[in-house]
């Protein structure tokens, strides 16, 4: 028995010290705390969310989207950027069904003229598709179903209140057919260990995803195991009919909160070797703005993407690379400017070598229409 309680808070929406790499959200908003999706799995049942009863007890944020729409309306540091709606919870969760409190939010953001990136397990996102349709004709738009298998059977023990894998994936194909300039695709996010793992579950998920019309597939392999998230979710194998797989799971954990390095190593190749079959991007095109941020985005987006497709090839991340495309997204002037001063190397973590790669876009800013050998994956 689910018990929802009404609570007003006084900060509606966080802003990131540094846009998210993987979805690259600014900003970030939780309509709801608690989740009736009840996925067994879900890091946000650990102690760091504070969240007594994670499923049984959801709060509704009172007011929020007019606490949003003056927050959007009178903000001076908050420049357009990316809101990802959801974190800790579904923002299509059932509840959302009867109240749209997230579609009322939704008309906010659409006032105010921000690019969405928006995650979900619930086919209930297809009702506002004429709200994000705007958004993205306005700005951006992407949507991300999470898929962790499609296994009907097996989606049902991990994710008991979602839509099931198959209705995530038509609600995808919707929204795509009605709405072409919406980004959609796939967050195959957890991939659980010894469940959803498989070579047939990895292809099939990928495969489907394009045969629905997925922009992209992002991917990764393993999933959180923190404090008490990881007790419920190890409770509920015990139970149920997957109990074989605690003991390799806690071997392969082995008390930490990630899967081991070499676990991780295996399935990238073999992830990145199906997108490229199925010629689907691994990342996410990033929302540019039209301020003096515009190459600022463009470049950091370019660093990003290169360190991180290095990292899936080699195994070993290039942390200057990442650390330079992530403090270019706060520079307070136009990277062109810093460029005709000839004073590159004084951006942060802007060592010879990336000012190598970088110049040649800066220097013939039209290349970058033409396909590099990143492109292929973009």
């Amino acid at each position: 028995m689910v018990t929802y309680k009404y609570k007003e808070f006084k900060s509606v929406i966080n802003k990131l010290r540094y846009p998210d790499s993987w979805f690259w959200s600014r900003y970030t908003l939780n309509t709801y705390s608690g989740c009736t999706h009840a996925c067994i799995y879900c890091d946000a049942r650990s102690q760091r969310y504070y969240l007594k009863d994670f499923e049984n007890e959801v709060i509704i944020k009172t007011n929020f989207d007019k606490k949003l729409d003056l927050r959007l309306k009178r903000a001076r540091t908050l420049l357009p950027d990316i809101i990802a709606p959801g974190g800790v919870n579904d923002a299509y969760q059932p509840i959302e069904q009867e109240i749209e409190h997230t579609r009322k939010v939704l008309q906010v953001i659409a006032k105010h003229k921000f690019p969405i990136n928006i995650a979900t397990k619930s086919k209930l996102i297809t009702r506002d598709i004429d709200i994000l349709k705007k958004i993205a004709e306005d700005t951006w738009c992407t949507v991300g179903f999470s898929i962790s298998t499609t296994n009907e059977e097996l989606a049902k023990f991990l994710e008991p209140y979602s839509s099931s894998p198959s209705e995530r994936l038509e609600a995808l194909s919707v929204i795509k057919k009605k709405s072409p300039h919406i980004q959609v695709g796939t967050y195959f996010i957890p991939i659980i260990p010894f469940l959803c793992d498989d070579n047939q579950n990895l292809e099939d998920v990928i495969k489907q995803s394009k045969k629905a019309g997925a922009d992209f597939v992002l991917f990764s392999p393993g999933l959180t195991m923190r404090d008490s998230q990881a007790d419920y979710f190890i409770k509920k194998l015990k139970n149920s009919k997957y109990k074989y797989v605690v003991k390799p799971l806690l071997e392969l954990y082995k008390g930490e909160m990630y899967p081991s390095a070499q676990y991780v190593r295996e399935l990238h190749p073999k992830l990145l070797n199906l997108c490229e079959k199925y010629n689907i991007a691994v990342r996410v095109k990033r929302w540019i703005p039209s301020d003096y941020r515009k190459w600022n985005y463009k470049i950091s987006e370019l660093l990003l993407n290169k360190e991180y497709l290095d990292s899936l090839k080699t195994g070993k991340s290039n942390k200057t690379m990442m650390w330079a495309g992530l403090n270019l997204n706060n520079l307070e002037e136009s990277i062109f400017d810093v460029y005709k001063r000839g004073n590159l190397s004084k951006l942060k973590n802007f060592n010879q070598q990336i000012i190598d790669y970088v110049e040649p876009y800066l220097e013939k800013s039209k290349d970058l229409k033409h396909k590099t050998g990143i492109d292929r994956f973009l």
